[in-house]
């Protein structure tokens, strides 16, 4: 599994870069080779905007000057070690709405209560977008990543493999949904329906994925008739 820089940790490393170079500056012949090294790492790797290229040994002799590029440097990579990627792309507050099941209001809400560790609304009515490394505080106080939300509602989404039905599809799916009503005390909305993935036990957000599921292929099949029966 790859290990995430999340938004928080970022911020927090790009607050605190300038105590960390001030200790790599406590010896001064490894901060001028460590600074060297990656000057020119960053220059050969063709991710570099800063210009390095363009800086000539004698900076060296400036270990003020040297110090504020080494700030620039750890900053910009940073960023680059938290930006959107295939692996961790970022979403909008829409489509959190649709990964966690809740409304866009409430994923507002979450915002400002913090609940998206790191996330802050900078400005008022300012689009933000959440990275999926970014880690969301359930009620009872764990802390997931948003990419294990996506990654749940995109499972939902699959159909299972397999044929499961023999010979009567029909009834097969409605037997089914009888048995997760009496599992339930109810209707689907009613029941797991009403409750976020945080609320739910791991055998709860089982049983939602393949009621969901039921539920769509039922209503794909244009099957009617009471389920209770």
């Amino acid at each position: 599994m790859m290990i995430m820089l999340t938004t928080f940790e970022k911020r927090e490393f790009v607050r605190r870069r300038g105590d960390l170079t001030q200790r790599i500056f406590q010896d001064e012949s490894e901060s001028l080779l460590l600074f060297k090294v990656l000057v020119n790492f960053l220059d050969k790797t063709n991710v570099n905007k800063l210009n390095f290229s363009e800086l000539q040994e004698s900076i060296l002799e400036n270990n003020e000057q040297v110090q504020s590029y080494l700030n620039d440097i750890l900053e910009y990579m940073a960023n680059i070690a938290s930006e959107e990627s295939d692996f961790a792309p970022t979403y909008t507050t829409g489509q959190l709405a649709k990964y966690f099941g809740v409304s866009i209001t409430t994923i507002n809400n979450w915002i400002n209560e913090g609940r998206f560790i790191g996330v802050n609304r900078d400005e008022t009515n300012k689009q933000v977008r959440i990275s999926a490394n970014t880690l969301y505080k359930s009620r009872n106080g764990k802390q997931y990543p948003v990419s294990r939300y996506v990654q749940t509602y995109e499972n939902e989404q699959a159909e299972p493999e397999g044929n499961l039905y023999d010979t009567n599809e029909s009834l097969f799916i409605i037997n089914q949904l009888a048995l997760y009503e009496e599992k339930y005390h109810g209707e689907f909305t009613k029941t797991l329906g009403e409750k976020s993935l945080d609320e739910m036990t791991p055998e709860e957000r089982t049983d939602m994925s393949t009621w969901k599921y039921f539920l769509r292929r039922q209503e794909s099949l244009n099957v009617y008739g009471n389920s209770q029966n």
